[in-house]
C-alpha cells in the first residue's frame, strides 16, 4: 500500500477554516492601518511574514498525516476444551453412565479425541477444572475428585495459558455449571471477551430439582454448669425441600431425648435449637439428625455431633462498692446464696473506712487487690459506685490490666463506677448521662434475646407481679464501637445493657436502676425469683465466654467443637498468672484412642502470653488433643471433624449459568449433538485479513518549529526596526 496524505485536524474542519480567515483578516485589517507610517515595501514584508506564520499554525491544527500499512501479526490459532473434573462429575445420570463418561464419549464422537484418548489436532488444547484449570495431555487424567468448583478462576487461568504469538478461537466447556466460586457469570463473561475468546458450554447431567438436607452445630460453648441450661443450634440447609416439614431429632449416647418438626416453607436455610440440661459433671455428646427425605441425594450430611463440657467449679466473684446502694446489695446477697459461686465482698461505707464480708473464711485477711495476680484469683468482678475510692489510681490501672490482658470479667452494677477524678480508662463501653427516665421496662434486644438470661425474663414478662417496672433508666451520651446493647427499655430502645469485648476480657454495663424489685415477690419462696435467675444465667453466660475455668491455673482451648475438612483447627494455651510465663507446651492429637500427630503450641507473635499452634486433619471422624502443663495438669479439647461436600449435594445441572456465562462473552449454549460440526466449522474459520493501516503525522517536527519561531520573531524584529510597537 502506498502512503497517501491525510489531514487529522484536532478540531472540526470548518471551526479550523473559520478561525483562519478570522486570522488572516485581522492581520489584513491591522496592517492597513498602520500603512501610512511604512512604505509599500515594508508593509507587504511584515504582511507576508504574519500570514506564513499564521498558515503554519493553521496546518499544524489539521495535523496533516500520511496513511502507512501495519503488518498483521502472525499468531497461532487453537481451540481450548475443558472438562470439569469435580465431584458432581461422577453423578450417573445420563446415559453413558457417569458424567465424566459422557463428556469423554461426546470429544471420542466428535474425533477430538482418538481411540487411545490423546488430542486428535495440535490445534487443540485440553485442560480439566475443578478449583483451578490444569493442562491435560491424555483423558485419562480425568479423574472427577476435585472438592469445588471455581468456574471464573479456572476460565481466567486457561486464557492465561495462551502464549504471546497464540489466539483461541474459542473455549468449549463441558460441565454441569455448578460453581461455588459466587462470581457472577456475566463478570466472567466479559473477561473472556476481553480476550477475544468467545465461551461455549455443553450442560452435561440431569437438569430438574435436587431434593436434601444437610445439618451442622452453629453453637460453641467451651463448658457450661452442672443443671445450667444450655442450648444446641443446629443450622439445615435446604435444597429442594420447599413448603416440606423437616424432622429434627437430638441424640444424647446415640438416644433420642427430643425432636422438633420444622416447616422449611420456601427458605434455603432454617435454624433449629434445643436446650438441654445435665445434672452431673463430665463431657457428653450430642447428636442433631434429621430424618432422611424420599429421593434424598445425600443422608450421609444428615447427621452432626458436638461436646458438651459439664463442670460444677465455683466462680470466684469480687464485689466492689464505693456508695452502697440496694442494687448492688440485693446482687451480692443474690450470688452469696448461689451454690455455683464464691463472692468476696469490699464495701467503702465512710471515709477511710471499708468493711470486708467473705463467703467462705480465708486464711489471710480479705483486702483490696494489689497487684497483678491477686486480680487474676477472680472470674468476675462487680463494680458499683466510686470505685476508684478503694482502689487508687494503681488499681483502676490493674483493673484494666485485669481485663484488657487477663482475660477478666467486669460487670458495672450501676452504670459510671469511678468519680471524675479517676484516671481515665477504656473499659466502660458507654457513656451514661444523667437525664433519668422513670417507670421503665427492661426488654430484650435482637442480639440478647437468644442469650439464657433474657430467656429467663422473657418467660416472666407477662406477670407484671413477677417482673415490674424498674425506677429509672439513664441516657446514653456516647457508645463505643463494637459494643451491643443486649437490652433496651421501652419504645425508645434507649440500651439498659450494653456488652462489649476489651482485648482479652469483657464487660458488661447496666444503665438502669431498681433491678433489685425483681427480687420481691409473694409468689416466689426461697432463691428462685427473677432476679435470681437472671443474674445467676448472667453469670454463666459471661463465663462461657471465658479462657478459664474457675480455679483452673492454665487453659486449652480449641477454636470450635466442629470443623469442615479442609480447614485447620486453631489452639491456643495460656496460664492464668502472668507471672507463669509459658514457653511451650507439646500437644498430642489423638483419633479413635490412637496417636495420629504431634505439635507444638508456640508464642503467639501478636501476644506472647499466650501459645497457639493449628492442626490439620487428614480425614473425618472425632479428635482429641492434649496438653501437660507445668503444674502437672492435664487437658484436653475435643472437636470432630466433618464432610461438607456441596459437590455431591446440589448435583442438578445449572443451564441458567452456563447460558449468562456464555452469552456475556459472545458465545452460546451448545448442544450435545452439534459438537462435532460446530468444532469443524469453528476449525474452518480463518483470521481476519483485512489489511490494517495507522497514521503517522508529518507536522511534528523540528523544522515546523523553528520555521514558526522564525517567521513570527522576523515580524516582530522588523517591526520594532521600523518603529512600530
Amino acid at each position: 500500500m502506498k502512503s497517501a496524505l491525510v489531514f487529522d485536524p484536532i478540531l472540526p474542519m470548518a471551526a479550523v477554516a473559520v478561525l483562519a480567515l478570522v486570522l488572516v483578516a485581522l492581520t489584513a485589517i491591522i496592517y492597513i492601518r498602520i500603512g501610512n507610517r511604512l512604505s509599500a515595501a515594508q508593509r507587504w514584508t511584515l504582511l507576508l511574514l504574519r500570514l506564513a506564520g499564521l498558515l503554519l499554525v493553521v496546518l499544524i491544527l489539521l495535523q496533516p498525516s500520511r496513511i502507512e500499512p501495519v503488518p498483521s501479526p502472525q499468531l497461532d490459532q487453537v481451540t481450548l476444551f475443558a472438562v470439569d473434573d469435580s465431584r458432581s462429575m461422577m453423578q450417573r445420570d445420563v446415559e453413558a453412565g457417569t458424567r465424566l463418561e459422557a463428556a469423554k464419549r461426546l470429544l471420542t464422537d466428535a474425533e477430538l479425541l482418538t481411540a487411545d484418548g490423546v488430542p486428535a489436532s495440535t490445534s487443540a488444547r485440553f485442560f480439566k477444572f475443578s478449583e483451578t484449570a490444569t493442562a491435560i495431555a491424555r483423558a485419562d487424567e480425568l479423574t472427577a475428585d476435585g472438592t469445588t468448583t471455581r468456574i471464573h478462576s479456572s476460565v481466567i487461568a486457561m486464557l492465561g495459558s495462551l502464549r504471546a504469538n497464540e489466539t483461541a478461537r474459542a473455549l468449549i466447556l463441558f460441565t454441569d455449571g455448578h460453581d461455588f466460586e459466587m462470581v457472577n457469570p456475566t463478570k466472567t463473561g466479559f473477561a473472556a471477551r476481553a480476550r477475544q475468546t468467545p465461551l461455549y458450554a455443553v450442560a452435561i447431567g440431569k437438569q430438574g430439582k435436587v431434593r436434601d438436607v444437610s445439618v451442622r452445630i452453629t453453637s460453641y460453648q467451651p463448658y457450661t454448669y452442672v443443671k445450667q441450661k444450655a442450648r444446641i443450634t443446629g443450622a439445615l440447609r435446604l435444597i429442594g425441600c420447599e413448603l416440606e416439614k423437616i424432622e429434627v431429632e437430638l441424640l444424647r449416647a446415640g438416644k433420642v431425648v427430643e425432636s422438633r418438626t420444622i416447616n422449611a416453607g420456601d427458605e434455603s436455610e432454617a435454624t433449629v435449637q434445643f436446650d438441654v440440661i445435665e445434672p452431673a459433671t463430665g463431657q457428653f455428646e450430642y447428636e442433631l439428625r434429621v430424618r432422611p427425605l424420599n429421593g434424598e441425594v445425600d443422608v450421609s450430611n444428615n447427621v452432626a455431633l458436638t461436646f458438651l463440657n459439664v463442670i460444677d467449679q465455683q466462680i470466684q466473684v469480687l464485689f466492689l462498692e464505693g456508695e452502697p446502694y440496694w442494687d448492688t446489695t440485693f446482687l451480692q446477697r443474690s450470688l452469696m446464696r448461689n451454690e455455683k459461686m464464691n463472692v468476696d465482698s469490699v464495701t467503702l461505707y465512710a471515709e477511710g473506712k471499708a468493711r470486708s464480708v467473705r463467703k467462705k473464711a480465708g486464711e489471710k485477711e480479705l483486702k483490696v487487690p494489689a497487684k497483678a495476680g491477686d486480680w487474676r484469683r477472680y472470674d468476675v468482678v462487680v463494680l458499683g459506685r466510686s470505685v476508684d475510692k478503694l482502689l487508687g489510681a494503681d488499681g483502676v490501672a490493674q483493673l484494666e490490666d485485669y481485663v484488657k490482658n487477663g482475660g477478666g470479667t467486669v460487670i458495672f452494677s450501676r452504670g459510671h463506677a469511678f468519680t471524675d477524678k479517676a484516671p481515665r480508662t477504656d473499659l466502660e463501653p458507654v457513656t451514661w448521662g444523667d437525664t433519668m427516665t422513670e417507670q421503665v421496662r427492661l426488654q430484650a434486644t435482637r442480639e440478647g434475646q437468644s442469650l439464657a438470661p433474657f430467656r429467663v425474663l422473657a418467660a416472666e414478662a407477662e406477670d407484671p407481679e413477677k417482673v415490674p417496672a424498674l425506677i429509672a433508666a439513664r441516657s446514653v451520651v456516647e457508645r463505643k464501637p463494637l459494643a451491643a446493647a443486649l437490652a433496651g427499655t421501652g419504645a425508645d430502645a434507649n440500651p439498659g445493657m450494653i456488652h462489649r469485648r476489651v482485648g482479652s476480657g469483657q464487660v458488661l454495663s447496666i444503665g438502669v436502676d431498681g433491678l433489685w424489685r425483681w427480687g420481691f415477690n409473694a409468689k416466689v419462696e426461697g432463691v428462685n425469683t427473677v432476679f435470681d435467675r437472671f443474674w445467676d444465667q448472667m453469670i454463666l453466660w459471661l463465663m462461657a465466654g471465658r479462657d478459664f475455668l474457675p480455679t483452673q491455673k492454665f487453659s486449652l482451648r480449641a477454636s470450635s467443637a466442629n470443623i469442615p475438612l479442609g480447614e485447620k483447627m486453631y489452639l491456643r494455651g495460656l496460664a492464668r498468672d502472668a507471672g507463669a510465663s509459658l514457653k511451650d507446651i507439646a500437644l498430642t492429637i489423638r483419633q479413635g484412642g490412637q496417636e495420629v500427630a504431634r505439635t507444638t503450641l508456640l508464642p503467639d507473635p501478636n501476644d506472647p502470653e499466650k501459645l497457639s499452634g493449628e492442626f490439620l486433619p487428614a480425614k473425618t471422624g472425632k479428635y482429641e488433643a492434649s496438653a501437660k502443663f507445668p503444674d502437672g495438669s492435664e487437658q484436653t479439647a475435643r472437636f470432630i471433624v466433618f464432610d461438607e461436600n456441596l459437590e455431591q449435594t446440589e448435583v442438578a445441572t445449572d443451564v441458567s449459568y452456563l447460558r449468562k456465562l456464555c452469552e456475556a462473552s459472545g458465545g452460546r449454549l451448545l448442544q450435545p449433538e452439534e459438537l462435532g460440526r460446530f468444532v469443524r466449522e469453528l476449525g474452518g474459520q480463518h483470521e481476519d485479513s483485512t489489511p490494517q493501516t495507522r497514521l503517522v503525522s508529518i507536522w511534528d517536527r523540528l523544522w515546523s518549529f523553528y520555521a514558526i519561531v522564525l517567521l513570527f520573531g522576523a515580524d516582530w524584529f522588523l517591526r520594532r526596526r521600523w518603529g512600530l510597537t
